[in-house]
């Protein structure tokens, strides 16, 4: 948040002053709403997202006094200044105790309304500031940059850098472990929006039902249990960025409303009835083919085509093998320091092993490698029998350690594709003769070969 982009409302049930006060702040460059009583204000509040309430001490429905303690109970961000006048300065002493940030006694001047607002503003920035370093030191761990200089890296680098600062929903597409979350999280660094918020929902990890609370968040009485009203990350992501991950999974009911948020940009708490702006960037990712996804009808094609205003599709780690010895260089960096072990590299034989494996579970399930290797490692120098990278299609036994580098779906997929390729080698490229070998029909064999990225051997 920018002292220019600063929402703040101005409650006072006296239409002289809400007017004259906006006349004045809006000139300063301010966005400005007025309340012309307590119970508007805290409509407001909640409806607009605001970063300061100046509200009056003395309103003829609710007092100032009422009007703190329900920003402060549903809005704690929210900053508020009481207005008061001479008559009651100690109530508005008290109400600084009770979490105000300041007041002002009427009649103030021009530059005394305009300094304290900056003041109170360059607080809430540096507070708000503070908080999303510490969120960034606790998330943003090392190994977390791109590593890379091939020339497909530099691509998704280069149209990063062309993207992020801008409102523009952006579609990032890529095989599981590829780095879409690293992508996600560069595009919210470089941008301007670097200072607000960045959250994350995986769409397939929540129930419907709980995906839209988590998303849209819950007035008070809205189902059993809402005891209270909850905000949900479309406004707690308010001037930051919303990452929607595996965004494929999320159920057609859903997708309507999404629409609707990136259509009107508003949007309705469950089971509320009044619109809440909505100021959050978008970015989703998915590990599937969308657009077989609305052609399957399982995905919405205009969400689709919303969402896909610009697309970035992450390679697969063996596309970029140039990669490879770099990556694995950085992440024997990140564990030894992290784990306090002193391994001075690789052997001759293991660079030519990673260099050598298709890294089905791609940038991940190298990490992955790596992490276990510095663990068990007992000498000062990784090896072949460190890395523990036999063929999954072996048969025997010790391949069992390939395959528990990867997660269940991973793992799946790894076999999936592993299998077809070796059915469509086995005969010659004809997908006919594979089809009818491993009991599929011959567009199904074709489609799964697609959606797999496995090329047809010339």
């Amino acid at each position: 948040m920018t002292l220019s982009s600063a929402r703040i409302l101005v409650a006072d049930d006296e239409p002289s002053i809400t007017s004259y006060l906006k006349d004045v702040l809006t000139e300063e460059g301010y966005h400005v709403v007025t309340a012309s009583g307590g119970v508007e204000a805290c409509e407001i509040a909640e409806r607009e997202q605001v970063h300061l309430a100046l509200v009056d001490l003395v309103m003829q429905d609710i007092s100032g006094l009422e009007v703190l303690k329900r920003i402060k109970e549903h809005l704690p961000s929210t900053r508020v200044i009481i207005m008061t006048a001479y008559g009651t300065v100690e109530t508005a002493v008290d109400a600084m105790k009770q979490g105000a940030l300041d007041y002002l006694i009427k009649p103030f001047s021009n530059d005394e309304l305009k300094l304290q607002l900056r003041r109170a503003l360059s607080e809430v920035a540096l507070t708000r500031e503070n908080r999303v370093l510490k969120r960034e030191v606790k998330r943003h761990a090392p190994g977390e940059d791109m590593i890379g200089k091939s020339q497909a890296i530099r691509e998704v680098k280069d149209l990063i850098q062309k993207v992020a600062d801008g409102n523009t929903t952006v579609l990032v597409l890529g095989e599981t472990g590829t780095g879409k979350e690293l992508v996600v999280r560069a595009l919210h660094r470089q941008s301007s929006r670097r200072m607000g918020p960045f959250l994350a929902v995986n769409c397939s990890a929540l129930p419907e039902a709980l995906l839209e609370r988590e998303l849209f968040g819950h007035e008070r009485g809205a189902f059993t249990g809402a005891d209270s009203m909850q905000p949900g990350l479309l406004e707690a992501a308010d001037d930051g960025t919303l990452f929607l991950d595996e965004i494929a999974e999320m159920p057609q009911s859903l997708q309507v409303k999404l629409l609707r948020v990136l259509e009107g940009h508003e949007f309705l708490r469950v089971g509320g009835t009044k619109p809440i702006k909505s100021r959050v960037r978008f970015i989703a990712a998915s590990n599937q083919d969308l657009a077989k996804a609305v052609s399957d009808h399982r995905f919405r094609e205009d969400l689709y085509f919303r969402l896909n205003v610009v697309s970035i599709q992450l390679p697969l780690l063996r596309e970029h093998s140039e990669d490879i010895l770099p990556l694995t260089d950085h992440f024997l960096n990140v564990f030894t320091t992290e784990k306090a072990k002193r391994i001075d590299g690789f052997s001759d034989d293991a660079k030519q092993q990673l260099l050598q494996y298709p890294w089905p579970g791609n940038v991940r399930e190298l990490k992955n490698v790596i992490e276990r290797a510095v663990i068990l490692c007992q000498g000062n120098q990784l090896g072949t029998a460190d890395l523990k990278l036999e063929s999954p299609l072996t048969g025997s036994e010790k391949s069992l350690n390939a395959w528990m580098s990867l997660k269940y779906q991973e793992a799946k997929k790894a076999f999936e594709r592993a299998y077809l390729a070796n059915a469509l080698k086995s005969c010659g490229g004809n997908i006919s003769q594979a089809a009818n070998l491993i009991g599929l029909y011959r567009q199904n064999l074709q489609d799964k070969l697609k959606s797999l990225g496995i090329k047809l051997p010339k």
